[in-house]
């Protein structure tokens, strides 16, 4: 399998893709999408850009890309983006890519064209552009040729559909200008497929198309590319059909033809009308050796000017010159065949000649010159021509090595002057250019060494930075912490102070959970969850996220809510009447008399017991203690409690020593359920609340028909206190 655009790129430039273990920085690495196309590995890569195998995930098929990415403009950047290599080049790079796009739209609508690589899709990403082609199964004519020149018959099969699809490509505007072996595929049975239209431009576009491109890239291969190519002429489909000439020379022959370079210091090129290999029309071969003119204007200028002149089956009288006239110039051109000896004086008008017989596969025909001036002027073509008498090939080589060998030793002695100068002109040039490239790595380095100072400065001062950044957020993090403790502190005295009765605390809970605050329940026992909640409310109304109610924050509360506390409150009254009705029911059972069958006579009346306190109600006398252990202000102490719970509350109020008036401490109780609530009023004697009521709260105590036991820690003071009652 061998795709739509690899082996001029991998081989111009680059050498080809990175081998085996090789990590390439440059290419997409396999697993990378581009759209929806998967890359699976590089087929090739030069200087205009890389060619990828790919997955098309929607279609399930592989194709090739081809990536705009010409090594000289432009470089990869984090392993994907495409970006100019400097400011100075960005407007050559944007203009390239939207080349290429163009090329990939014009060549996607040649889908029908003979020969030519199909284009499925073309797309802009990563910076750059795609075109998306043909995965083209079989080996290219480079291959081919390693096992020796072409056959006739396979040249025939080649050669006419690369003819008519490379004609329709110069319809739309464009040039392929990389024609060779190794850009031709073969599939099974030896139809072609030209590939690699990398190295295309719009060079019949206009000024800008034509002279940009040409000053951005010279891609061509040696051997292959017209004289044009190498300067700053105009380029056309004459510079195709040099391309293609060369290399149909090769298939035949064996041999790369001359480059053009040195074609135009020396010419040794042996044309294939003097080499007539077997078995190849006459007429084709003249047609080639036309093609690879080295002056532009001597080639046929048209695809369709050239297709006569291959098709010719046998040449005309070695004698003869052929003169055409060009139709846009309306000049006579008289084209020759280059000879080594003798020289033949082309004569100045044709003769005719009987019309020869139709060519193989019906591409060539007979014609005499009389037919081939109606061709040109009919096609907008031109001439052609003529060839010297056949001649001993090995005898024509011979005395060609002998006029070099002498033209060589005549030259010698004038010539050693010569090159002594240009020795020492170089060695000059050389010496120049190393103490240039000295200079230039030096200021390089100096200007990497100052960069890097310059780094490292800014990037110990971003630490800095960074350091005292964070020291500053660790500080104010602290004193916010330090206030929000204070505040929290202060906060839970203020709400003490509030003395917030069972109901209250409850009215509480149920206001936090009808706004959303969902408090777990409503036992009127301020734990962490409900101070959390609390926080969360004044948090959303902005006010400092205490955890601690002020007055008028209960009020706002209570009043938010109010419909919520108002249905609460209605259920309770109904919940308590229906209690008291049970426990009333229940306290007249036990109190109604056993049937008797009759009551003595004289029965002495006695004073009704009072009914006794119904099973599982907290209400009546208890007595017990209530101890605190010692915190930094004052030792421990225990105070004795008796009190009266009635309706789930009591208090009691410490007399003082003299047992003549209440003390500076009183205790009050709230039963709800299993949950006590327990609140120490006293009036404190050291710190910074001597002299002031404190309010110390304990949670955690429990009521279990019986007895009240609790134990923890108060809010207030830091004491941990014990509350032992029973009744």
């Amino acid at each position: 399998m061998v795709e739509a655009s690899t082996n001029s790129t991998t081989n111009s430039t680059t050498g080809g893709t990175p081998s085996v273990g090789e990590e390439d920085f440059v290419a997409l690495a396999p697993g990378k999408t581009i759209g929806r196309y998967e890359i699976v590995s590089v087929l090739g890569q030069g200087g205009f850009g890389i060619t990828y195998r790919a997955r098309d995930e929607q279609l399930h098929r592989e194709v090739a890309i081809k990536e705009y990415l010409p090594s000289a403009l432009a470089i990869r950047q984090d392993g994907v983006t495409v970006m100019p290599r400097s400011t100075k080049v960005a407007e050559d790079f944007s203009w390239g890519r939207q080349r290429f796009v163009d090329e990939g739209r014009t060549l996607a609508t040649l889908q029908r064209a003979p020969a030519i690589v199909r284009v499925f899709d073309f797309l802009e990403a990563n910076g750059t552009a795609y075109i998306v082609m043909e995965l083209v199964p079989g080996h290219t004519l480079e291959d081919r040729l390693k096992n020796g020149p072409i056959t006739p018959a396979e040249l025939d099969r080649i050669l006419w559909p690369l003819l008519d699809g490379l004609e329709q490509v110069h319809a739309t505007g464009f040039l392929h200008r990389d024609i060779k072996p190794a850009n031709i595929l073969l599939d099974d049975s030896g139809n072609p497929t030209l590939i690699d239209f990398g190295a295309s431009r719009a060079a019949m576009m206009g000024k800008d198309g034509a002279g940009r491109s040409q000053a951005m890239t010279a891609i061509f291969t040696p051997g292959y590319a017209a004289a044009e190519q190498m300067t700053s002429a105009k380029q056309g489909p004459w510079t195709d059909i040099y391309g293609l000439s060369a290399t149909f020379y090769h298939a035949i022959t064996g041999a790369t033809p001359p480059s053009a370079f040195d074609r135009m210091l020396d010419d040794e090129y042996l044309p294939l009308g003097q080499l007539q290999p077997a078995g190849f029309l006459p007429g084709l071969l003249v047609g080639l050796d036309a093609g690879l003119a080295v002056r532009a204007t001597d080639r046929p200028q048209s695809i369709a000017g050239w297709r006569p002149i291959l098709g010719q089956a046998s040449m005309a009288d070695a004698h003869a010159t052929v003169a055409m006239t060009r139709a846009d110039t309306k000049a006579t051109i008289v084209v020759r065949q280059p000879t080594i000896s003798p020289t033949i004086t082309p004569a100045t008008a044709p003769e005719a000649v009987p019309a020869p017989p139709p060519a193989k596969s019906g591409k060539g025909m007979m014609m005499g010159i009389g037919a081939l001036v109606l061709l040109a002027l009919a096609g907008g073509g031109y001439w052609f021509a003529t060839r010297p008498p056949a001649v001993d090939v090995a005898a024509q080589l011979k005395a060609q090595e002998d006029a070099k060998a002498q033209a060589a030793a005549q030259a010698a002695e004038a010539g050693k002057a010569k090159q002594q100068q240009e020795e020492l002109e170089r060695l000059r040039a050389d010496k120049a250019k190393r103490d240039q490239d000295a200079h230039d790595a030096e200021v390089k380095r100096l200007a990497a060494e100052e960069e890097r100072r310059k780094l490292l400065a800014e990037e110990a001062a971003r630490k800095k930075a960074d350091d005292e950044a964070r020291a500053a957020a660790a500080a104010q993090e602290a004193a916010r912490q330090k206030a929000l403790e204070s505040d929290k502190a202060h906060a839970a005295e203020i709400e003490a102070g509030l003395r917030l009765t069972l109901p209250d605390r409850q009215h509480v809970q149920v206001a936090l959970t009808a706004l959303g605050y969902n408090t777990n329940g409503t036992d009127g026992v301020f734990g962490q969850h409900t101070h959390d909640m609390v926080a969360a409310w004044q948090k959303s109304r902005a006010y400092p996220d205490t955890g601690y109610l002020t007055g008028a924050q209960s009020q706002e509360l209570l009043r938010t809510a109010s419909a919520a506390v108002s249905k609460f409150d209605d259920d309770q009254k109904k919940a308590d009447e229906e209690k008291r009705k049970a426990d009333e029911a229940k306290a007249k059972a036990a109190a109604a008399p056993p049937p008797v069958a009759a009551l003595p006579a004289a029965a002495p009346q006695v004073a009704a017991a009072a009914p006794p306190v119904a099973s599982g109600s907290s209400d009546g006398r208890w007595s017990g203690t209530y101890h605190c252990a010692a915190n930094n202000i004052a030792g421990p102490f225990t105070m004795p409690i008796n009190l009266l719970v009635q309706a789930g509350h009591g208090a009691y109020t410490v007399p003082n020593s003299t047992g003549t008036s209440p003390g500076n401490h009183s205790l009050a109780v709230t039963i709800n359920g299993k949950n006590v609530f327990v609140q120490r009023t006293f009036v404190s004697t050291g710190g910074k609340n001597a002299g002031n009521l404190v309010v110390a709260t304990m949670n955690g105590a429990r009521f279990d028909g019986s007895t009240i036991l609790g134990a923890g820690l108060e809010s207030s003071g830091g004491r941990t206190c014990t509350l032992t009652l029973s009744r």
